[in-house]
């Protein structure tokens, strides 16, 4: 049984991590993010599966995001794919 903070961290998105060089970084999908450009409203799609099916691009803006000086964590709202989708 998730703990309350375990609770508390799915509902804000889908934690994933990237690479940049040699190093590892953490970032959040908010998920608001994930249910307007990821999730189809009449499909069962997982938010993991989401995030695979569409991994080179949101791994892409989430990496834009850090080069541009985005502090860490990371968190790649929905606005960050108004451009983009």
């Amino acid at each position: 049984m998730p703990t309350t903070q375990q609770e508390t961290a799915m509902q804000a998105g889908l934690w994933f991590s990237i690479k940049i060089d040699a190093d590892e970084f953490i970032a959040l999908l908010a998920a608001e993010a994930l249910e307007k450009h990821f999730l189809p409203q009449d499909a069962k799609l997982e938010p993991r599966s989401a995030y695979r099916r569409n991994r080179k691009l949101i791994d892409a803006v989430a990496r834009r995001k850090f080069l541009e000086g985005c502090p860490r964590p990371i968190t790649v709202d929905a606005s960050d794919f108004s451009a983009s989708q």
